[in-house]
């Protein structure tokens, strides 16, 4: 479900407790027990791991690839990335 959604920046934890037919309480116990994350840090996480793949195999700028990726702001992709990773995407570029 996250991977099909990944690239929809709209797609949020009330659309995946719609499509798994769970209630938010019900899907943030059963992902927090299987991953030992919110839903929420699971989506954001997945969308790193794509983003930081695109950096290495594709030519994309930053910003295409934050908007591939499912995040509505290249400047928030930036800082989850920093966050996430340690440095900012740009330094992580393989040229």
């Amino acid at each position: 479900l996250v991977d099909q959604n990944i690239d929809n920046a709209e797609f949020n934890i009330e659309d995946m407790c719609k499509d798994v037919g769970m209630s938010v309480v019900q899907l943030y116990r059963k992902v927090k027990a299987l991953t030992g994350l919110a839903p929420k840090e699971y989506l954001r996480i997945a969308r790193l791991k794509l983003a930081d793949n695109l950096l290495a195999t594709t030519k994309l700028n930053i910003s295409e690839i934050a908007y591939k990726c499912g995040f509505s702001s290249p400047n928030y992709f930036s800082k989850c990335y920093k966050n996430y990773y340690g440095c900012t995407p740009k330094s992580n570029r393989v040229n």
